[in-house]
């Protein structure tokens, strides 16, 4: 192999887009190893063939694309598998977008009072004690609907071995704010009836009978950042009419809707009303 049938790190950077450290760097990394390296100089020299690689890794991370996955695109069996994982990809990022495109809107609302914000129907309801089992844990936002739905299993299994009837609903109560940044905890919790004993993370513990603020939310509006309105409008209520006594919740009575405007869950908040 010479440097007149092969390019040189220089020219071959220049060809494909590629800067000098990112080649060295992947090199290092293996993600795209030169033809040859001069024993004697070091120099790294690249083939002709290798240009159609070095130009797709290029266009990725232009992306903004993780090596990992750029990695993973690369080693695809076939053409068909790399366009869809790429696709698969590119949807991510596009949810993600859509993401934070609505927490700029939040925010936007929030700084002009709300005035764009959507209505909700607030009201106060009395809630009965109730039998629970539950588990609380810490977990990040970007984990959250998995550990929920987790948890939810693991206890209906339990209960399942227990001499108890427990139907759909059950609630998470927020102990601590959840973000990509702060890890709760959580507590998942199934109403049931009858006997039940506790299990590993599962306890079994008696809420008392209390008064809550609550509205009822859509599937669609159960999306973040959409679900704050929901939380905002259920605050200002039980702060405009007496005090929070409690953690805010969000509670699932029924099986998970198939369409996004069909009532799928209830934003609660516990509350005491001041007798002014």
């Amino acid at each position: 192999m010479t440097e007149t049938d092969h390019f040189t790190i220089g020219e071959f950077a220049r060809r494909t887009g590629l800067s000098l450290k990112a080649l060295r760097g992947y090199d290092e990394s293996g993600l795209l190893v030169p033809a040859s390296v001069d024993p004697y100089t070091g120099y790294r020299y690249y083939s002709p063939d290798q240009e159609p690689t070095a130009r797709r890794i290029s266009l990725l991370r232009r992306l903004d694309m993780p090596l990992a996955r750029v990695r993973a695109i690369l080693a695809a069996q076939n053409p068909a598998a790399a366009t869809d994982d790429l696709i698969a990809w590119w949807a991510e990022q596009e949810q993600a977008l859509a993401t934070r495109r609505g927490t700029v809107e939040y925010l936007v609302e929030q700084w002009r009072d709300g005035a764009a914000s959507p209505t909700f129907d607030v009201g106060a309801r009395a809630v009965p004690e109730r039998l629970l089992a539950s588990i609380t844990t810490h977990v990040l936002q970007t984990e959250l609907t998995a550990t929920l739905n987790d948890s939810v299993r693991q206890i209906r299994d339990h209960l399942g071995t227990q001499e108890a009837t427990f139907g759909e609903e059950w609630w998470a109560i927020f102990h601590g704010v959840v973000s990509p940044d702060s890890d709760g905890p959580i507590e998942v919790c199934v109403p049931y009836e009858g006997t039940a004993g506790p299990s590993g993370p599962i306890v079994i513990r008696l809420e008392p009978a209390r008064t809550e603020v609550a509205t009822t939310i859509t599937r669609a509006e159960c999306s973040y950042p959409q679900i704050l309105h929901a939380y905002d409008a259920v605050g200002r209520w039980a702060r405009a009419h007496g005090t929070v006594t409690g953690p805010p919740r969000e509670v699932y009575p029924m099986p998970w809707p198939d369409s996004p405007s069909a009532p799928a869950a209830q934003i609660a908040l516990p509350y005491r009303e001041d007798h002014r």
